[in-house]
């Protein structure tokens, strides 16, 4: 076991090296001489853990040429026997000392080498490493500093960072400064530390009084805006009085998590009490009105809750349909809103509505899928009637005139755009129709090569001079709107308004004109197809 696993003895009251060696030579005795050196010797590496070796040599060296003076005797074979074991002692110590400061130093090393590491990592890589760190937990976070969470998560979760290897480069000094050895060797560890701190502690010192301006300006903004003399309203932090307890003791728990400043954590500490003081008392007359709110909630629960029981026996006994429970139940709801009832009561009383309210919902339903299974009914006897119809209508092309066909085919068409059914269904149907139209297309014109020669003549003629009366149709609606166009207009005078509108009125004279005359032509063209 090594000598620094033991326990060291009790430390004696040790003389100093100068009354040691003013003793040594005032001594007239050599062997007293000696005996002296012995025990101040012994003295001096008496404490394994911080010997004494500067006045254990010199002491040793003064000792040596006096035992010349001493007559050979047992006493003399003895006391050399005692300085050459306490030689061996203290150079055994003196190499297991030098051992220990080796190992020591090593570790120190080590230490500083991985830190060096590291911090040369967070110098290159910092904000990939900083992503990994552990994000800051506030048990509450207040309201008056959520604009800037996320800044506070930044600066916070990097000075944490930081923090550590501060931490670490603080205890490396302490160790280095408690561990003996050479002292150039530890010169070049300490420069080493001081590099380090210089890669942490102003980068970290900067942060520090970042997030200490930050979190004193937001608990500044937050007295001035409820706590400061222009802005305390005493009824307003009266009504808000839980709150303002809950963001006091947030913002003061958020300064013990944050690395703040002395200054501003002393300084927004004192201004938070502050705070609280104004809102002693308040609570005690908050929870007062609270009893005679819930006194009176009492009362509100018991009187709405009869009249739910009102609603839900006339439905029973049948008195009430059940729209007129439901609107019943809606206007129970409607004072429960007028009235002072606590959450708990205004929980309790819609739980009670919801127990009368859900069959009536359940039975509207019922009724509600009832009426879409027979509206469904009755759109599948629409379509089954309409595809009938179309097969007829079908079936008769080629034994029924054209005129008949169209009459009936539009009235398909008019059928089908009232059907409501599925988009597939409909495109059948309307395939179906187009079918029909072509094949009574077909049918037209086939009557029409039938014709004679003089009759066709005539029909494309006919057809001709209805075309022309078209476009002149056309020609003329587009002169009447030009005209309603100018006379909308604010830029005419009188004079030329009367002009206008007698143009106008011309101008629907020859429309009125040139439409009988379409239905004429049409009417004639339709007498043409039916001699076919």
């Amino acid at each position: 076991m090594n000598s620094t696993d033991q326990q060291d003895p009790p430390k004696p009251d040790k003389k100093s090296l100068e009354e040691c060696v003013k003793a040594f030579e005032t001594l007239a005795s050599a062997e007293e001489k000696i005996r002296e050196a012995i025990d101040f010797m012994r003295g001096s590496i008496a404490h394994s853990s911080a010997p004494d070796f500067r006045s254990f040599w010199e002491i040793r060296k003064r000792c040596l040429p006096v035992f010349k003076d001493v007559e050979t005797s047992p006493s003399r074979t003895q006391l050399w026997g005692e300085y050459i074991e306490l030689t061996k002692e203290g150079r055994q110590l003196k190499s297991l000392l030098d051992e220990e400061s080796a190992f020591a130093v090593e570790q120190i090393d080590i230490a500083i080498a991985a830190l060096e590491e590291e911090l040369g990592k967070y110098t290159d890589q910092s904000e990939e490493i900083l992503s990994k760190t552990p994000e800051v937990f506030f048990v509450k976070e207040p309201q008056s500093v959520e604009g800037r969470s996320s800044l506070y998560q930044q600066r916070q979760r990097r000075l944490n960072f930081l923090n550590t290897y501060a931490s670490r480069i603080n205890a490396l000094r302490k160790e280095l400064i408690k561990t003996e050895m050479r002292l150039r060797q530890k010169n070049k560890l300490f420069q080493r530390l001081s590099k380090l701190g210089d890669l942490v502690f102003p980068t970290r010192r900067e942060l520090i009084k970042e997030i200490s301006d930050y979190f004193a300006d937001d608990v500044k903004g937050f007295i001035q805006d409820n706590f400061s003399e222009s802005t305390f309203c005493e009824e307003k932090v009266r009504r808000g009085v839980f709150y303002f307890r809950e963001e006091i003791k947030s913002l003061q728990g958020m300064a013990k998590v944050l690395t703040l400043n002395t200054h501003s954590f002393s300084l927004t500490r004192e201004q938070l009490s502050s705070c609280w003081d104004k809102l002693k008392g308040m609570e005690k007359e908050l929870k007062k009105e609270s009893s005679e709110h819930k006194q009176l909630s009492t009362e509100n629960r018991v009187a709405v809750l009869a009249a739910i029981e009102e609603v839900s026996g006339g439905l029973q006994e049948g008195k009430l349909s059940g729209e007129e429970g439901l609107k019943n139940l809606d206007e129970i709801l409607r004072k429960m809103r007028e009235i002072q009832l606590i959450r708990g009561d205004v929980h309790f009383l819609k739980d009670a509505i919801k127990k009368v309210r859900d069959p009536l919902h359940e039975k509207q339903e019922r009724e509600h899928l009832e009426r879409k299974k027979a509206f469904e009914k009755k759109k599948n006897q629409q379509i089954e009637a309409l595809s009938e119809k179309i097969v007829a209508l079908k079936e008769r092309v080629p034994s029924v005139d054209v005129e008949t066909l169209n009459s009936e085919l539009d009235s398909c068409q008019n059928e089908l755009k009232l059907l409501a059914a599925s988009r597939e269904v409909l495109e059948g149907l309307k395939n179906e129709l187009k079918n029909i139209r072509d094949k009574i297309i077909e049918k037209e014109e086939e009557a029409i090569l039938n014709l004679s020669d003089g009759d066709r003549a005539t029909l494309e003629s006919l057809h001709s001079v209805l075309d022309q009366r078209k476009q002149r149709r056309h020609e003329v609606k587009v002169q009447i709107e030009e005209c309603r166009k100018i006379i909308g207009g604010s830029s005419l005078d009188f004079e030329k308004a009367m002009q206008m509108n007698e143009r106008m009125a011309c101008e629907k004279e020859r429309l009125e004109k040139i439409d009988e005359g379409i239905s004429e032509i049409e009417q004639k063209i339709k007498e043409l197809k039916k001699r076919a």
